[in-house]
């Protein structure tokens, strides 16, 4: 990297007198460029897709409250739900790898679209099952389709969003997938309760087929092929960094670090460096709205979609700031997921005996903490990182998001001892609850934080980072899962607990080597990203 250009992730978001916020990637003329959408546009859009996450999740999730009913009326014992739930788990560490390269090649939109369509398919399995290969092929397309909504959500995000917009966005997608995974399963005890456990499916499938109607008529395509890249050839990495100066100058947001003679341009009071063209015309409804993008750049087009099945876990396995995301991640969900795991398999029993109702409504504490710890990670965030651009000259560092992660990070190992400790003694379930919720804060502020880390730093490869993180989380969660059982017959709920809380300050601890050396590593790997920036076209 030479000596002009600045870091990848590193950015220029305020002027130097600290009166404006600098569009940070700073978008080209073209006004169907997704950056450079209406505020109504990109609103519509972020709801639509927060509608099809909160299904997408709560799909996936509002079986847990059901095991009891499960067991007595269809016979399935909790050791084989342990193994179904795992099984989701499973799939849903796979789903990217297969979806994600062909959103990249061929668009967001359609891969959407197919999805919602297999969870709307799982949701009626799901109502008529009787077998357990029902419930075990029910969790298995079900958590094959769920996958694609974490990785695409984050691009979608990067898409249509600025840097010190991102940790706000992140923060609401959080949210909603916490309303997703803890409040329907809320609900799903009631509806068990007052009609029929199959009744929580046929609700699924009733929403679920308003949502993807809506999408079919709505959600864009947010895909985006600068004109001045069409059909043109992408150089190999032994020319990279020549040829992401010459794009940079001609489309303004496809480079993977800005030069400072550009960041210097934008420093007169400007928002934008180039103004939008309003003698571009704006794409149809039909374009906008199509079922998959035909742009094509051609050198990727025998190689990409062979390339996105191995190359994340290249990306893993090089940058450090996609292995904090992937343990973070994966580590938060594995929580998440032993909640739902001990809330069915301990509370039905004394000394608690709690109902399907009971159960559910265990999780509106978690559900609370996420959506507080996801605010703080989100609007909280952003807005500490344009304090602190202005101290620096407007010059925005993406380590500097981790300041703050040590706040709900700590919260993770409180509530895991609260939670399980007490549970363990069969001690009042108030006890249990707060645990839970300082649980859901860590869930809520470290995801949000880690992930806009690493959207930060290495945006113009995400989706083949998100699908390693993705992978990564769900292994985690299905050797979780699969072992849980197991493991509290082994060792007990204490000593687990124990362990888990022990486990869970170690992993907070991760960021303080990255908030040390992370710009010097992006700094020492900058040839590599460009190297896999050339790759993505």
């Amino acid at each position: 990297m030479s000596s002009d250009r600045l870091p990848p992730g590193t950015q220029r978001i305020e002027d130097q007198a600290g009166s404006k916020i600098l569009l940070a990637p700073q978008p080209n003329a073209d006004p169907n460029q997704p950056l450079n959408w209406s505020a109504f546009r990109k609103t519509v859009h972020m709801t639509i897709l927060c509608l099809y996450a909160l299904m997408v999740f709560a799909i996936l999730c509002v079986a847990v409250p059901l095991w009891q009913d499960f067991n007595e009326e269809l016979g399935m014992s909790y050791a084989v739900l342990n193994d179904g739930y795992a099984t989701n788990m499973a799939t849903l560490s796979v789903g990217c790898i297969i979806f994600v390269p062909i959103a990249l090649r061929l668009g967001r939109r359609p891969i959407y679209l197919i999805t919602a369509l297999v969870m709307l398919a799982g949701a009626i399995w799901q109502a008529k099952m009787y077998t357990v290969g029902d419930m075990i092929g029910s969790n298995a397309i079900t958590g094959l389709a769920g996958a694609v909504n974490e990785a695409i959500f984050q691009v979608t995000v990067a898409d249509l969003f600025y840097v010190h917009q991102r940790g706000t966005m992140n923060g609401i997608y959080l949210a909603v997938v916490i309303v997703g995974n803890y409040l329907g399963p809320v609900a799903a005890g009631y509806v068990a309760v007052n009609q029929n456990w199959r009744w929580v499916f046929w609700y699924c499938t009733i929403f679920m087929s308003v949502v993807t109607l809506i999408m079919v008529v709505f959600l864009e395509e947010t895909k985006y092929t600068p004109r001045a890249l069409i059909g043109r050839e992408v150089v190999d990495s032994t020319h990279q960094e020549s040829d992401l100066t010459k794009v940079d100058s001609m489309t303004k947001d496809t480079a993977p670090s800005i030069s400072v003679d550009a960041t210097e341009a934008a420093t007169n009071n400007r928002r934008r460096v180039v103004e939008i063209d309003s003698t571009i015309p704006m794409d149809s409804y039909w374009r906008r709205h199509r079922f998959w993008s035909t742009e094509k750049v051609t050198t990727t087009e025998s190689r990409s979609l062979w390339m996105h099945l191995y190359q994340p876990f290249q990306i893993l396995c090089t940058f450090p700031a996609v292995m904090f995301c992937a343990l973070q991640y994966g580590f938060l969900i594995a929580m998440l997921a032993v909640l739902a795991v001990t809330q069915a398999d301990l509370y039905p029993f004394p000394p608690y005996n709690f109902s399907p109702i009971g159960i559910g409504n265990l999780n509106i504490a978690p559900a609370v903490g996420a959506i507080l710890g996801s605010m703080f990670g989100g609007p909280l965030n952003d807005y500490f990182i344009l304090q602190v651009a202005k101290r620096r000259g407007g010059i925005y560092e993406p380590e500097t998001r981790l300041w703050l992660f040590l706040i709900p990070g700590f919260c993770m190992p409180l509530g895991l001892f609260l939670y399980g400790l007490t549970i363990a003694k069969g001690m009042n379930y108030w006890i249990n609850i707060v645990g839970s919720a300082f649980i859901g804060a860590a869930i809520g502020g470290c995801g949000d934080i880690a992930l806009t880390y690493c959207q930060d730093c290495y945006q113009y490869i995400l989706g083949d980072a998100l699908t390693s993180v993705v992978f990564v989380r769900n292994v985690i969660s299905t050797a979780l899962v699969f072992a849980i059982t197991p493991w509290i017959e082994g060792m007990g709920v204490y000593n687990m607990f124990v362990l888990l809380g022990c486990l869970s300050i170690a992993i907070a601890l991760t960021c303080v080597p990255l908030i040390i050396w992370g710009r010097a590593w992006r700094i020492k790997l900058a040839p590599r990203y460009e190297h896999f920036v050339a790759k993505q076209y």
